[in-house]
């Protein structure tokens, strides 16, 4: 099994509108830890990412999809968009407008709760 954790970022410009779906992850923006879970280590990072894709945009692929789907609902969470990442163990990979983009380093973790974003806590 391996760990898979989604981050929402919220990088904001001037005016007070996010720009992670615009410009995609850059590195330094600010990200928030907001669902994690165990994934079968089965296939490649890209592989568990698309996976994690469907299931945090409600389309699941099986059973446990499912399930997994409705507790990040449950947590009022907004789709996967560009500019997010799903971490894959410690591989950390950004939605890009087509395909995925290798994050190179740390994530720069903030806790913001805000509409359709809300932290995981401090101990998950």
């Amino acid at each position: 099994m391996i760990t898979v954790t989604i981050w929402h970022n919220v990088t904001l410009y001037g005016q007070g509108h996010h720009t992670g779906m615009l410009a995609g992850y850059q590195p330094g923006d600010p990200m928030v830890r907001v669902f994690t879970y165990q994934a079968s280590s089965a296939g490649g990072p890209e592989e568990i990412a698309e996976e994690a894709f469907a299931i945090c945009n409600g389309h699941p692929r099986d059973a446990r999809g499912e399930d997994l789907a409705r507790r990040y609902y449950q947590r009022e969470l907004r789709s996967l968009s560009v500019g997010d990442v799903v971490a894959v163990g410690e591989a950390g990979l950004a939605v890009g407008r087509a395909g995925w983009t290798l994050v190179l380093g740390g994530l720069n973790e903030v806790r913001v709760s805000e509409h359709g974003t809300r932290p995981l806590p401090a101990s998950a």
